[in-house]
């Protein structure tokens, strides 16, 4: 990869969990027509880096091995819709992750082992990113009254790389960090 890049940090669910995200996306998608996000897969945002050197990052990303590889897996359980308004009056509707004891630790030694503050970090899977204010109107009604809670373990943090000035360039993962496969429980 030549020049700059962007790199993601994210943690993906499960299969099952994936489509049933996908699903609501679609769902929102037949309620105010196509938006920018309705293609991407569910997963929660830990991180972005845009606009890096690719021979600094990239060994700075493989020098986490061992830091991330000491992190346990973590079940994390989605309870309800919820949504952010953001400053351009546009909204984001999203799956709320459930704040526990279990997850808010795992949450935070996550943060300290990438230096990523805990207000940088808000747990959740995006259905609608960014929408306006007609389109949000639209959606909450019906996304305000489903149930949705569903469990699901995150057992990796996959780093997604991408070329910076290339409009074409589409995401594609670098590398994926697996946890130790015991539970959180035992973290806290």
């Amino acid at each position: 990869m030549t020049g700059y890049a962007d790199y993601m940090l994210l943690l993906r669910p499960d299969d099952r969990i994936c489509a049933e995200i996908s699903s609501y996306k679609k769902f929102a998608a037949g309620l105010i027509g196509d938006y920018p996000s309705m293609g991407s897969t569910a997963h929660i945002s830990v991180s972005k880096y845009t606009r890096k050197k690719p021979y600094i990052m990239r060994p700075a990303i493989e020098t986490l091995q061992p830091k991330l590889k000491g992190m346990p897996a973590v079940t994390l359980q989605i309870n309800n819709f919820k949504f952010f308004v953001h400053k351009n009056n546009t909204y984001t509707i999203y799956a709320a992750i459930e704040a526990t004891y279990q997850s808010d630790n795992w949450f935070a030694a996550l943060g300290k082992q990438l230096h990523i503050s805990k207000s940088q970090l808000t747990p959740h899977i995006t259905i609608a990113r960014s929408i306006n204010e007609n389109c949000f109107y639209k959606l909450w009604p019906h996304f305000k009254y489903i149930t949705f809670r569903q469990r699901f373990m995150i057992n990796s943090l996959t780093v997604l790389e991408r070329e910076t000035l290339n409009s074409q360039s589409k995401w594609s993962i670098f590398h994926e960090f697996m946890f130790e496969h015991k539970t959180a429980a035992s973290f806290a």
